[in-house]
């Protein structure tokens, strides 16, 4: 063929491993450095590009049929240097089959510390039911000791004849700034969060398990909301004593989880199988386009050495060894030397 082979099925099958291999190269670039997006879009991108460069550069170069001294030049270069480029892209693609390998253990490590976080909600639940007690204990104390200690009914707001009813108001209003609104919506987010995270857990869903960073922030601004919502005292609430803020290691351990996946993401090893495997497919996928190129006519070079010089030796042999080069070459005389026999009336003619 004179012309380009622009598009064909071939190119389908290589597109379909560069979408393959942006997405795993994606993942894999994720993985090693930690949850970092950004490293990672850059990668990919510098991997599909390069990749493009030398496999669908070299069917271009087969193709062509100008300046065709300089095109073999770089389509050596391409077809021989594919390998060396390949091994190299492969390593953040390696590292995604050997985090996929352990998928059953960090997806488990991953649920047990989300799951651990839900700690953080009750033990909210019970430091701000046990605080409303120990207030309300508090204020039936002074309501009964007024009389022994008159300043500190005083202090505590209470009126002689509506000290009951003024307790019960107090601690009502406590439990609606420990356990309000705001506490129920939160819960419920962070609930519902939990559970659709349990269940979409996979090593496959790098937005999700590549992003330990956002998880542990999130956990964090968890646990600052609920410090934030018991950091809110009632006006008499100190009379009796401090009151103690809520602590809980709900969201410590939860963190402390996540963090053990760093080196699971993180640490590479020697290829496994499955990489091994996935490599060499895509590999022959992406050379589909050169496979199914027909070199152009007018082009003598080839990948290694050139149709001119083999057709030279070849006649070249044939006048050594005194035959004709169509006894040489057959019923093809494409490549022969052609012959003028001239007629002699004195002979006969051949």
């Amino acid at each position: 063929m004179n012309e380009k082979l622009q598009f064909s099925w071939g190119h389908i099958i290589a597109f379909l491993a560069l979408i393959a291999i942006s997405y795993i190269s994606f993942v894999g670039f994720t993985y090693l450095t930690n949850g970092n997006f950004t490293f990672a879009l850059i990668g990919m991108g510098i991997t599909d590009v390069v990749f493009i460069l030398f496999f669908i550069g070299a069917q271009q170069m087969k193709a062509s049929g100008v300046k065709m001294d300089r095109k073999i030049i770089w389509e050596r270069i391409f077809i021989f240097g594919s390998p060396i480029v390949f091994i190299a892209g492969m390593i953040s693609m390696s590292h995604f089959w050997t985090v996929r390998s352990q998928n059953d253990e960090i997806v488990e490590t991953f649920k047990n510390s989300i799951n651990s976080s839900r700690q953080l909600f009750t033990d909210y639940e019970e430091y701000s039911n046990q605080r409303i007690e120990t207030y309300q204990n508090n204020l039936t104390q002074i309501i009964v000791n007024k009389n022994s200690n008159p300043a500190a009914f005083k202090n505590a707001g209470f009126d002689d004849s509506k000290a009951s009813i003024q307790r019960d108001n107090m601690v009502e209003t406590l439990r609606l700034q420990l356990l309000s609104q705001n506490f129920d919506s939160l819960k419920t987010v962070a609930n519902k969060w939990i559970d659709e995270a349990a269940q979409g857990a996979s090593t496959w869903n790098v937005f999700l398990l590549g992003n330990t960073r956002e998880i542990k922030e999130a956990l964090r601004n968890w646990e600052n909301q609920l410090k934030s919502f018991s950091s809110k005292e009632m006006s008499n609430e100190s009379i009796t004593g401090a009151v103690d803020h809520f602590q809980s290691d709900g969201a410590k351990n939860a963190i402390v989880g996540i963090d053990s996946l760093t080196y699971s993401f993180t640490n590479q090893k020697l290829p496994t199988l499955g990489a091994i495997i996935f490599g060499l497919i895509i590999y022959f996928m992406l050379l589909f386009p050169y496979f199914l190129q027909d070199r152009h006519t007018k082009n003598v070079y080839r990948l290694t050495g050139s149709e001119g010089k083999t057709t030279q030796k070849k006649v070249k042999l044939a006048r050594s060894r005194k035959t004709s080069p169509e006894e040489y070459y057959g019923d093809s005389t494409e490549d022969a030397e052609s012959l003028n026999l001239e007629e002699n009336n004195d002979y006969p003619s051949f």
